[in-house]
């Protein structure tokens, strides 16, 4: 597996960039919303600086690679997404940090970012995993994973500290290379790209 690097990803509707500090007004006034932060690490943004200290945080981590994503056409910011957890000696990595404004919630942009991401992981890094993980809690987020066509693989009970100091289960979800070629066909279809 290759070191992911800093690279834009193009669809039909959404282009992911490489996040950088140009992108903190774009995602402040999209991220101040606090329960589309209620399953993430840490709360919504509360002012400009607070969202490019979250910006600097994602740039300063040496096993994550964010994006932001953005309207292809207008360019108006969607939300944002990373790898994470990149194993390069075990050829596998996380997709998370996944959120959106909720005007994009439930639209086909994160069905369309993820299809950008796995493609990339798989067909130019060479991954032979990409995984997975959200809070057990977290009804919306596993039936989107579920409908992309990733395997529920099991629950880490207690694995993770959530927003204000509770033991958090995680469930885990996974696609493996043997399975890419019929999900790329698959969601190809219906995102209506053509490859």
């Amino acid at each position: 597996m290759r070191e992911p690097e800093a690279v834009t990803l193009r669809g039909p509707r959404v282009r992911l960039e490489p996040l950088g500090p140009a992108h903190a007004q774009g995602l402040y006034l999209l991220g101040q919303y606090a329960p589309d932060w209620a399953w993430l690490p840490r709360g919504c943004f509360l002012d400009v600086a607070d969202t490019r200290q979250w910006i600097d945080e994602a740039l300063n981590r040496p096993d994550q690679l964010p994006f932001v994503l953005l309207d292809q056409r207008k360019g108006r910011t969607l939300g944002s997404t990373r790898y994470l957890n990149i194993y390069i000696e075990h050829c596998r990595l996380e997709i998370g940090w996944t959120w959106l404004g909720r005007e994009w919630q439930g639209t086909g942009v994160n069905t369309e970012a993820k299809y950008l991401l796995l493609r990339h992981a798989f067909e130019r890094l060479g991954c032979r995993r990409v995984e997975f993980k959200t809070d057990a809690r977290n009804q919306r987020s596993q039936a989107a994973l579920e409908k992309l066509g990733a395997v529920r693989e099991g629950i880490l009970r207690k694995h993770m500290v959530a927003q204000g100091g509770e033991p958090r289960d995680s469930v885990y979800f996974s696609i493996v290379d043997d399975e890419w070629p019929a999900l790329k066909a698959r969601l190809a279809a219906g995102l209506g790209v053509v490859d």
